[in-house]
């Protein structure tokens, strides 16, 4: 690992040093991935990492990155993190809530569902009430380390997932769009319709 690696990755971890310094043991990082897909589940993922391996390289916000370097880190936090979880919110419980509503489910739920309490909880953007200590980063992703790993989880986890939809509803090419609204995927509704897992609350699902 270089020098400039190293930098970068001890900017990255500012927020876990201060927090661990203060005498919290288990930071969770907080992220979604799917808020402005037209199709598919909002997918959120909380993650503990282990305070001495902090430092994995090329780790950063899974948007800076192509789909097999975010697998291959994908595999090395889940394969070193103290726990993890993964929690979706469904297209028609999108609709029924809205996605800010959905957005607060979600992390409420990826919460509740780790193996460890988490004693702080660092998200990205949204403050919710998690009945622990938290803060919401702008960006978070590309500011804390605990985040942009949620947030490679939680792209790699709903890509897959929408891969696996690609198969099933192949007209709406979800496995090459992950159901956002490319101009393929908008021709796609004008000539089809909604399928099962478009969120049809959402404007161009319904044409």
């Amino acid at each position: 690992m270089n020098l400039q690696e190293i930098k970068r990755l001890s900017n990255l971890c500012i927020f876990e040093d201060h927090l661990y310094s203060s005498g919290y043991s288990y930071i969770a990082g907080l992220d979604e991935v799917g808020r402005g897909s037209l199709a598919g589940p909002l997918v959120a993922v909380a993650v503990i990492l282990d305070r001495k391996k902090l430092f994995i390289e090329k780790i950063d916000d899974s948007k800076n990155m192509d789909a097999s370097t975010r697998k291959k880190l994908c595999k090395i936090i889940l394969n070193s993190c103290v726990c993890w979880s993964v929690a979706e919110v469904s297209p028609q419980q999108i609709d029924d809530i809205n996605i800010l509503n959905a957005n607060i489910l979600a992390f409420s739920k990826a919460v509740s569902k780790l193996r460890i309490k988490p004693d702080f909880i660092i998200s990205d953007y949204f403050q919710s009430d998690f009945g622990i200590e938290s803060m919401p980063l702008v960006k978070g992703e590309s500011l804390s380390v605990s985040i942009a790993a949620a947030s490679i989880i939680a792209k790699v986890t709903r890509d897959n997932m929408m891969i696996g939809m690609g198969k099933l509803y192949p007209e709406y090419g979800f496995s090459y769009n992950k159901g956002y609204a490319t101009k393929k995927h908008l021709l796609s509704l004008q000539k089809y319709g909604p399928c099962h897992i478009h969120r049809l609350s959402y404007t161009g699902v319904l044409t």
